[in-house]
């Protein structure tokens, strides 16, 4: 089978998640997708919510699409959850099946900055996905060619963050998030307190990175 892989934190999941999803899993014919929250994310000192409610999230998010489902198998693995060990502990899982792990272009940007990047090309296919914004990058060095896949997906600039700042004003969130999603965050009132914009820490770490 060709799976496709969908890390990240989902602290929310939203539409935006799902529309590039969809339109990745159509564009290269996968026969699934797996989604993996982060449960110990490297770049960010700790997620705004627990894993948990993550999980929870996700799985209201994709109940409906037959060929999406979530795996928990990052809270079986010692953490940090790097991508390289996750993908590592799926082909373990999945010898016989094609990995595809999708990735926005922004995060191929940062390369350098992960751990153990020239493996990622030997666990699985990249799909590097367009995102507004944020220029095609160049191919990391060590990457095989043939296994790195610059994709053109819908565009689409919300984020997590902008959703996780519209509720801590109160705000609606109305149509970026699937409703059954929407009513969970209501529900266990989340994302109630100001949050700082990730994109400023995985800056600041990229940074530490490069100068360690």
């Amino acid at each position: 089978m060709r799976i496709g892989i969908f890390g990240g934190c989902f602290d929310p999941i939203h539409l935006g998640h799902l529309l590039i999803a969809e339109d990745v899993f159509r564009k290269l014919h996968l026969d699934r997708i797996i989604f993996i929250p982060t449960f110990y994310p490297p770049h960010r000192k700790k997620t705004i919510v627990t894993y948990h409610h993550r999980i929870a999230m996700v799985q209201l998010a994709i109940a409906h699409h037959p060929a999406f489902s979530v795996s928990r198998i990052e809270e079986t693995i010692p953490t940090p959850s790097y991508t390289s060990e996750t993908l590592l502990a799926l082909k373990k899982q999945l010898p016989r099946d094609s990995l595809y792990l999708l990735i926005g272009s922004d995060q191929y940007r940062t390369m350098s900055s992960w751990h153990h990047p020239t493996a990622l090309t030997r666990r699985a296919r990249l799909v590097v996905m367009t995102r507004p914004g944020f220029p095609c990058p160049q191919l990391f060095p060590g990457h095989n060619p043939r296994r790195v896949l610059f994709v053109n997906v819908i565009p689409v600039s919300l984020t997590a963050t902008m959703i996780r700042q519209r509720l801590a004003k109160a705000m609606s969130i109305c149509y970026l998030v699937p409703t059954k999603v929407a009513e969970y965050i209501y529900q266990n009132r989340l994302y109630r307190t100001p949050v700082e914009d990730e994109t400023q820490e995985l800056t600041r770490t990229g940074e530490k990175n490069k100068r360690n």
